[in-house]
């Protein structure tokens, strides 16, 4: 039986309009969300039938749907969901998305018998899933066997983080990501496991085969304003940034980390 409903999708149905601005656009945004579309090239097979969690303003299943994929993407919040779809719809890729407005917590409610090629979550939508044991559980039986998983994690020793808000005299930011029942956002519980703690609550339904590191030497989104007015520091620290990616150094001190797995046979 599903646990009941955590999710606020209020929370979330509130950044709706201004979301794109204010990650999808910005520089930031730009740098890395393109690093997570080479890692979903190279997991995903041509023409894949694909399983979101968490699509947000659907910048993701478009993408992916160009790329000749058909996702089902769902999220909690129905101004995300809304937005999507329209984005979707001038895009010209609506016949190859479906959206479904459902938390994390419901989805074996609305997935049915259907199997996937893969599944897939982006910049920490599955950090607000309260037990990611149970989530594994409910998407293994809709995943074929060895169905690669590709989620973006926001991960929990941070150290951008910890010196930026500990400069500032804020110690109880600087170390939330350390509070063990998760930290309280907007009404959401928020959890931040490390690599090795994702890859545990995994088991058995998934072998975890690397995690890499998303926002190492990158500032996190509220401290990278300076990054559009240093072009050549932001390039420099880009090109540094990829090279660790690419290498999977780091993973467990960003802020976010890719995780790559396989359903277990």
């Amino acid at each position: 039986m599903d646990k009941p409903v955590q999710s606020q999708p209020a929370a979330f149905d509130s950044m709706a309009k201004g979301y794109d601005a204010e990650f999808t656009a910005s520089v930031l945004g730009r740098v890395l969300r393109p690093m997570v579309w080479e890692r979903f090239a190279a997991c995903f097979a041509p023409g894949s039938s694909l399983l979101e969690l968490g699509c947000g303003t659907g910048e993701d299943a478009i993408h992916l749907a160009k790329s000749g994929h058909r996702v089902l993407a769902t999220d909690a919040s129905a101004q995300m969901v809304d937005c999507a779809r329209r984005k979707a719809e001038e895009a010209g890729v609506a016949d190859r998305i479906r959206f479904q407005v459902v938390p994390m917590e419901s989805l074996s409610a609305v997935l049915g018998t259907e199997v996937f090629d893969g599944v897939y979550s982006n910049f920490g939508a599955v950090n607000c899933a309260p037990d990611l044991a149970a989530l594994a559980g409910v998407l293994a039986p809709r995943l074929a066997p060895n169905a690669p998983l590709v989620w973006v994690i926001m991960g929990r020793f941070v150290p951008w983080e910890m010196a930026w808000y500990l400069l500032r005299g804020d110690r109880r930011r600087a170390f939330r990501r350390f509070h063990r029942g998760g930290s309280e956002w907007r009404g959401l519980t928020i959890h931040y496991p490390t690599p090795g703690n994702c890859a545990r609550r995994l088991e058995p339904h998934f072998v975890v085969n690397v995690a890499r590191p998303l926002g190492v030497i990158l500032p996190p989104s509220y401290a990278a304003g300076w990054l559009e007015r240093t072009p050549r520091m932001r390039a420099w620290l880009s090109r540094l940034e990829r090279t660790l990616f690419e290498r999977a150094l780091g993973a467990g001190l960003s802020d976010h980390y890719v995780l790559e797995a396989r359903r277990a046979a």
